[in-house]
């Protein structure tokens, strides 16, 4: 595979470019195969993988995407590291007892090497994403799966920046109160509520948010997904059947979850039902801290903030996850 990317390019006849920003679990590595594998049936051009802290320590979460792109022969597509910590609460205080991914987000896997992270740009993916919104102003979409970290940042470092990003997607919050984390809230929101709260607030344009109650009404089963993926001719599933093989081994439901906003941005086709609302993030509560509650007082359009992604077309989400299996 090669890359779409042209600088030459124009917004009449240039690809859709997007920034994927993660945090290195292997739902976002899914994320990324689904991307890359779709970029010349799509038009799409992979700008730049951002890394922030989250299912792992941000240096492992380069390893991991990394890894991806090497089982890919992708190294092409830049990776830029950021955000090591939350914006307010420190990672050593952190009430977190159990990582779903393991500690370095690919189920504590030993593999044979470990890419180095020694050659990435010594740039701050920060820096980098303000580069890039500025290069081509409107033209990129934000893919947001992990801890919103870096794209406060953004907002706050650069808020000039923010009119200049073409669309915003996040896997994160919930809109029922229903959570994954030992509390009621989704993950993502949970480890940097204060980032999501700016976000959702700062956003020019209306955010995208797939939330975790969306996410449990896509999953799989653990026997479809190794039955599926078994054998496969795409090294970059070799790596996860080994990564998931650890991670689900107990596990009887498959989730997916970064892989979903991926596929929207592919083909928003499969958007079955979308709500727009105005929604804020609980920063105080003592079981709520991090949770995205909708204010479904506010029926002004023109006050919302979010539209929040409620159903898809599993047949063809289906359809996409088993067209990666093959090279």
């Amino acid at each position: 595979m090669v890359s779409t990317c042209s600088p030459d390019d124009t917004l009449s006849n240039g690809p859709k470019r997007v920034i994927l920003d993660l945090d290195g679990g292997g739902d976002d590595a899914w994320a990324l195969v689904m991307l890359l594998m779709n970029e010349a049936k799509y038009n799409i051009c992979v700008q730049a993988v951002t890394c922030a802290n989250g299912n792992a320590a941000v240096s492992d979460v380069a390893v991991n995407v990394l890894r991806i792109l090497d089982s890919l022969n992708r190294t092409d597509i830049p990776v830029y590291l950021g955000a090591s910590e939350p914006l307010i609460t420190p990672e050593s205080s952190r009430n977190i007892s159990h990582y779903f991914w393991g500690m370095n987000g690919f189920g504590d896997v030993e593999f044979d090497s470990t890419p180095t992270t020694s050659t990435l740009p010594m740039v701050h993916a920060v820096e980098k994403m303000n580069e890039l919104f500025q290069e081509y102003p409107g033209q990129i979409t934000l893919l947001a799966v992990g801890p919103l970290t870096n794209v406060a940042l953004l907002y706050k470092m650069y808020p000039q920046t923010r009119e200049k990003i073409g669309a915003i997607y996040i896997l994160g919050g919930n809109r029922h109160g229903v959570g994954n984390t030992a509390l009621a809230a989704e993950f993502n929101f949970f480890r940097d509520p204060e980032a999501a709260h700016i976000v959702l607030n700062s956003s020019p344009m209306i955010v995208h948010v797939f939330p975790w109650e969306t996410v449990l009404s896509q999953t799989f089963t653990t026997r479809w997904r190794f039955k599926e993926f078994e054998e496969t001719t795409n090294p970059a599933i070799e790596v996860l059947n080994r990564v998931e093989h650890e991670v689900y081994a107990e596990e009887e439901i498959w989730t997916p979850c970064d892989m979903y906003v991926a596929a929207i941005f592919l083909n928003d086709s499969i958007l079955e039902s979308i709500q727009s609302y105005h929604a804020v993030v609980e920063l105080n509560g003592a079981v709520t801290r991090g949770m995205m509650a909708i204010l479904h007082h506010v029926k002004d359009v023109k006050q919302h903030n979010v539209v929040v992604i409620d159903k898809i077309d599993a047949d063809e989400i289906q359809r996409m996850l088993v067209s990666l299996n093959d090279m």
